[in-house]
């Protein structure tokens, strides 16, 4: 595995840990990892003494169809950091999450406690909008509506575009899904970076009442387009078949208007 090759060639002595999004956000547009990934992770951080810090970030708090999408794989990672739909949009929160065994090591180091904090840390108001939020998660079982909505919604998105000369994949997990844009579906041959395309798709989109994540640099760092389609938890079906529809003429009205 290349993340072993890695520490192979820096040396074990020198990596303290493997940070990673369990899946892509905006750098590959919701790819999922196969099944047997994250698994060999954990046990090569374990194997090199590695830190397994889950980036959750955007996929945390349901995102993915579970309170932390690294639970697809049945993995405990070391560290989560956590934000965006930690306190729903009401107030900028993030936060870490670090495993007992961990914190007692920082604590019994020498210091005797385990220091954290900076100037806008342990905000009151920011813990209750955080409760709050978790709250209405729970009450409203909003993290099985992702995970249910999320299947729904991707199937739309396959019925309408699957078949799309220029639709080279649809995927992602929970109310977390990525199209990917190719300019050849049998090569998979990415639309040149000058194209913008991706960028052309957010806006045409945003014109017919629609706001999406456009990406680019999806297949090799510059040249790829995808989008990010990640609405509500609280979505209605015909709200979703409005979001098909709109993405569908936008994704028309760039491939045959002017670049």
């Amino acid at each position: 595995m290349a993340l072993e090759d890695q520490i192979k060639i820096l040396g074990a002595g020198t990596v303290a840990a493997f940070i990673a999004e369990p899946i892509s956000g905006a750098s590959l547009g919701a790819v999922v990892p196969p099944p047997e990934y994250w698994p060999l992770v954990r046990e090569i951080c374990d194997r090199h003494s590695l830190l397994l810090i889950d980036d959750e970030v955007m996929t945390g708090f349901g995102r993915a169809g579970r309170w932390f999408a690294i639970e697809t794989w049945g993995v405990t990672p070391d560290v989560i950091t956590m934000a965006k739909g930690a306190a729903g949009g009401y107030w900028p929160l993030s936060i870490t999450a670090v495993t007992g065994e961990h914190v007692e090591v920082i604590r019994q180091g020498g210091r005797g406690d385990f220091a954290h904090g900076g100037t806008f840390s342990h905000h009151a108001v920011g813990a209750a909008a955080g409760l709050a939020t978790l709250r209405y998660l729970q009450k409203h079982d909003l993290i099985a509506a992702s995970a249910a909505k999320g299947e729904r919604l991707k199937a739309k998105l396959q019925a309408t575009l699957g078949d799309h000369p220029y639709v080279g994949d649809i995927r992602g997990q929970g109310l977390m899904l990525g199209l990917e844009f190719v300019a050849d579906r049998a090569t998979k041959e990415p639309f040149p970076a000058a194209a913008r395309l991706a960028r052309r798709l957010g806006d045409a989109a945003f014109e017919r009442g629609l706001i999406i994540y456009p990406g680019q640099g999806t297949a090799d760092g510059v040249n790829g387009d995808h989008a990010l389609i990640a609405p509500p938890f609280i979505i209605t079906d015909e709200q979703m078949d409005e979001v098909v529809a709109i993405l569908a003429e936008s994704l028309e009205a760039v491939l045959t208007g002017p670049a």
